[in-house]
Formats: structure tokens, sequence, C-alpha cells
């Protein structure tokens, strides 16, 4: 039986591989992104069945609105979360509505929604939550803290989630470090760099073997290992 499943952040290039990988196995996508028209584009220059995707331009702080949007929808099989805010720490530490909007993107918000879906979501071993989370949320550091301390808890929520629903439900955190998004800045050797593709990719394996926690490379699980256990007294005078 194929899947009905929501993709939040639809209009990412994570996203747009993920559709290309799905497209065989799923009757029905409810597409949630910024702009529709990027949306659109793809889908007619991939020549896929415009019929099968339902698409909502939101603005994710309207929770109301998402939340709305999210009732209407028929029973679904899984839900895809790939939005997220990386913001700006300094500009947040001056401004608390920035830190407020930095939080409900990358955690209240998810959360909700997430919880929502699981009212329309057929729980069985063949239903999945899949979350886009951070390295960030594994230790905090002073240049993302706030951004940090959000994926931090979802890493938390999506751990409770595993938990609470086990054999019914399979709950995937997405653990990645450096993604070559459309804004990607940052130099950094290319073995912490990965690409789309690649990453989705892996989280249909993941969906596929019910994986519950992945990395988006193995330096990065190997990293963060290390990083995780650094006594605090000597992680607060690191600057990276």
């Amino acid at each position: 039986m194929k899947k009905k499943i929501i993709i939040y952040g639809a209009s990412s290039l994570i996203s747009l591989e993920l559709i290309k990988l799905l497209n065989q196995d799923v009757s029905k996508f409810f597409l949630f992104c910024r702009d529709r028209s990027e949306i659109e584009h793809f889908l007619k220059s991939s020549n896929f069945d415009i019929e099968k995707f339902s698409i909502f331009e939101i603005d994710l702080l309207d929770i109301e609105k998402n939340l709305e949007l999210v009732s209407q929808i028929e029973i679904i099989d899984g839900i895809i979360w790939v939005a997220g805010f990386s913001g700006n720490t300094e500009e947040e530490l001056k401004n608390l509505d920035l830190s407020e909007k930095n939080i409900r993107i990358n955690f209240v918000h998810p959360m909700l929604i997430i919880n929502k879906t699981l009212t329309k979501m057929n729980l069985n071993s063949e239903s999945f939550v899949v979350a886009i989370t951070s390295v960030a949320g594994l230790r905090g550091r002073g240049k993302n803290f706030i951004y940090g301390s959000a994926k931090a808890a979802l890493i938390s929520y999506l751990s409770g989630l595993r938990q609470k629903y086990n054999q019914r439900l399979t709950v995937i955190s997405v653990i990645p470090g450096y993604i070559k998004t459309k804004n990607f800045k940052i130099k950094a050797p290319n073995f912490l760099i990965s690409e789309p593709s690649d990453l989705a990719k892996k989280i249909i394996k993941a969906i596929k073997y019910k994986h519950e926690i992945i990395y988006s490379s193995f330096a990065w699980r190997i990293i963060m290992m290390i990083i995780k256990i650094i006594p605090e007294k000597i992680f607060k005078k690191f600057n990276f």
C-alpha cells in the first residue's frame, strides 16, 4: 500500500531530493513551504503527477494557521520535518523577539505540529516521524546556544516520542553537521560537508530499516562523541 505523507520545509534542497526518492512509494504528498512557486516549478520540470501533491504556502510562525491546515488533512502515514532557522545569536541576545522566533521555529512549533499529525496518523509498524535536528543540539556552544538549545529540546522530544509509541511508530532523529544548502557559506573540510542528495538517501534508508538516530556522516558521529565527553571546565574555554 502506498503511503500518504507530510513534508514541512518542502522547498528545501533536502526535501526536493526526498520527493524524488519517495515518489514511487507515496500516493499523496502534503507539502508545506514558504514559496509554492518553487515547488510547482520543481514538480513540473520533473514531470511528476501534479494531482498527487497538495501544496500549502505557510509562515511557520503562524501556528494557528498551520494547525488548522493539518487538521483538515486526511489520515497520513508519516511526517518529515525539514524546516528550520539558524538565526543570529548576537542579535537574539539583544532582541527577545528574535530569540523567541528561533525557539518557536526550531522546537515549539515542530513539537505542536507533530503532536497534531499524530492524531491523523495510522500508528503501526510502517508509520514514521522524521525530524532534522542538528549537532548543535548535542552540546551548547557560545556561538549558537539559543539555536542549539532549541534543537536539544527537539532531540529530547523525539526521544520521548520514540519511547511512548515504541513499536507503533518509527521516530527518526536526523542529526546533520554541515549540509550544502542554498545559502551554505561555511568553509570546512569536504568530509564534514554533505550533499542534500546524500542526506536524503540516508533518511530513506532509515525509514526503510527503522533506524532511529542518524548522522549526516560517520565523521560527525565521532566528532560529537568526543565533544560530548569533554569536561565542562575544559569545554567552556574553547571557542569553536
